[in-house]
């Protein structure tokens, strides 16, 4: 590409996920004796391996290049929504959640530590078609952790909410386990007593991670990134350093959903569509029903 020959600051990883895609040619000895066109661009296997590589180098500096530099103009960063009409006999509403990141209490580092990540970048980062291919590491060198910290970034909340965060922050836990086996994992959380009560089946059979009850109540970065934790409990405090701190964040509903159910004339409690198990919740308009989030 021409932006790499321009000396400009591209972060080389040695251990990029997938090796860039090369169009399809024709044969040399199709070539001979005729104009025919050499380059068949991509297949549809090759464009979507293609397209996975996307980021793949881990740091986005927000500098547009990738718009400058896509001569198909696949890139728009003014494209705008468009809207249509829909008639249905019934509307299923899948509620999702959202966790307002704005929130993040500061002491946490979460925007001034680049190794201070939330559970929706981890989620993203455990995932095969994610920017690190399923690659745990660390933000600020690519190195992958040794020791992980979970922690508890909100205050106290409703049951419902409180037991969703810790199981997606767990859940993420275990997932970390699989692909790093001799990592240290650890969870900080407050009020965990009913969480691992209800969970004491599964909790029993976590392999290696250790659930702490304690509050966070500093996070330092050192000189080489790793991040001091100050955690808190029964009125003592101790200090532990970890290599990547993931912040285990509130979910919530969505403002789009409030603002829909607001248009619709439904009036949406605030951990209602948190429930047990699967399947369609009932709302008081009959045509109109939410999808459980167990």
């Amino acid at each position: 590409m021409d932006y790499e020959k321009k000396g400009r600051y591209i972060v080389d990883f040695p251990d990029i996920p997938k090796a860039r895609q090369h169009q399809i040619e024709i044969e040399v000895d199709e070539r001979r004796l005729n104009y025919s066109e050499v380059e068949l661009g991509f297949n549809e296997e090759r464009a979507l391996q293609e397209a996975k590589r996307c980021l793949s180098c881990r740091r986005c500096l927000g500098c547009a290049l990738c718009w400058a530099e896509c001569k198909p103009e696949a890139i728009n960063f003014e494209m705008e929504d468009e809207y249509f009409d829909i008639e249905a006999d019934t509307v299923i509403i899948s509620p999702g959640v959202e966790r307002a990141l704005d929130r993040t209490d500061k002491r946490f580092g979460f925007g001034s530590y680049p190794n201070v990540i939330t559970d929706l970048h981890m989620d993203r980062m455990l995932s095969e078609t994610g920017p690190s291919a399923g690659l745990v590491l660390r933000p600020f060198d690519g190195e992958i952790p040794s020791r992980i910290a979970f922690v508890q970034s909100y205050a106290s909340t409703s049951p419902q909410m409180h037991n969703s965060a810790l199981c997606f922050g767990i859940n993420e836990a275990i997932l970390v386990r699989a692909k790093l086996p001799q990592a240290e994992i650890q969870v900080f959380a407050d009020d965990i007593e009913g969480f691992l009560k209800e969970n004491e089946a599964a909790v029993k059979k976590l392999d290696r991670i250790d659930i702490r009850k304690g509050t966070v109540s500093a996070v330092e970065a050192l000189d080489d990134q790793s991040l001091k934790l100050a955690a808190g409990s029964n009125g003592s405090e101790a200090t532990e350093t970890f290599d990547l701190v993931v912040l285990i964040t509130q979910p919530q509903i969505p403002k789009d959903l409030k603002a829909l159910t607001k248009s619709l004339g439904m009036d949406l409690a605030y951990a209602s569509f948190l429930t047990e198990g699967s399947g369609l919740i009932s709302t008081d308009k009959e045509t109109v029903k939410l999808t459980a989030q167990g």
